[in-house]
């Protein structure tokens, strides 16, 4: 005990911190509701199960989803995030990638 509080007294207010692939998770799975793709492929699956799980997201089910995405749309940006994305999954410094 310090100061007379548990050493547990903050751990029930601990909230989880949201990463960058926690954000690209989210909006690709707002951007695959919005265009409807098909909500049982298995990339889509995968990230709604980690997002009801809170943990981290798949980086190969991020890449195949944001593969789609771009495949459908044509955007250049989604282009650049599944790569981003890939080159994440391929290299062993993964925060590097994500957080650069």
């Amino acid at each position: 005990m310090f100061n007379g509080l548990s050493r547990y007294a903050d751990s029930a207010r601990i909230v989880p911190i949201e990463t960058q692939a926690d954000v690209f998770r989210e909006r690709a799975l707002a951007l695959a509701s919005e265009l409807e793709l098909d909500p049982s492929a298995w990339y889509l699956q995968v990230l709604d199960e980690t997002r009801s799980g809170r943990v981290e997201p798949d980086l190969g089910a991020l890449v195949r989803a944001f593969w789609e995405l771009q495949r459908v749309t044509g955007r250049p940006d989604l282009r650049d995030d599944w790569r981003r994305l890939a080159d994440a999954l391929w290299n062993t410094d993964t925060a590097s990638v994500l957080h650069g």
